[in-house]
């Protein structure tokens, strides 16, 4: 059996990949919601606006560290927009608690605010402490017109 050159470089790459996966080189992301979120400033936010500039913040014990933004989900209904935020995995190291660093991003929206609620999709979880020492007060409403 042969296998012509584009084939055998497909297989290659294949290979190289699956031997990475293994030897620990790549790692597997988690897009599970893991950092709550704020408006920097609350002020600016319009019925028109498209983006927000918003503050992200781990919530698992993490040295302080936030690390990158690695996505976002965005639920859009009629009454309200619930956005999570997804932020890089931690190290296989143990973590101190004391608070993370709050991360600067801003989020584009595929459609304006309008005249709906902003909710942090990490206090709208069954199980998410709705107190204010966990960032959770008032249901994780983060902005309403």
């Amino acid at each position: 059996m042969s296998l012509s050159g584009s084939r055998m470089d497909v297989l290659a790459a294949g290979l190289l990949l699956a031997t990475l996966a293994a030897s620990g080189c790549v790692q597997k992301t988690s897009d599970a919601v893991n950092a709550q979120w704020s408006l920097m400033d609350s002020s600016a936010v319009t019925s028109k606006s498209t983006s927000l500039d918003l503050g992200v913040m781990r919530i698992a014990c993490g040295s302080g560290v936030t690390g990158g933004i690695t996505g976002a989900q965005i639920d859009y209904s009629e009454e309200n927009i619930t956005i999570g935020m997804v932020v890089e995995p931690l190290n296989g190291e143990p973590q101190t608690c004391q608070s993370n660093e709050t991360v600067p991003y801003t989020l584009e929206l595929e459609e304006p605010v309008g005249q709906r609620t902003l909710i942090d999709a990490s206090c709208a979880a069954a199980d998410a402490p709705q107190d204010e020492t966990g960032g959770c007060g008032q249901e994780g409403i983060r902005w309403a017109p």
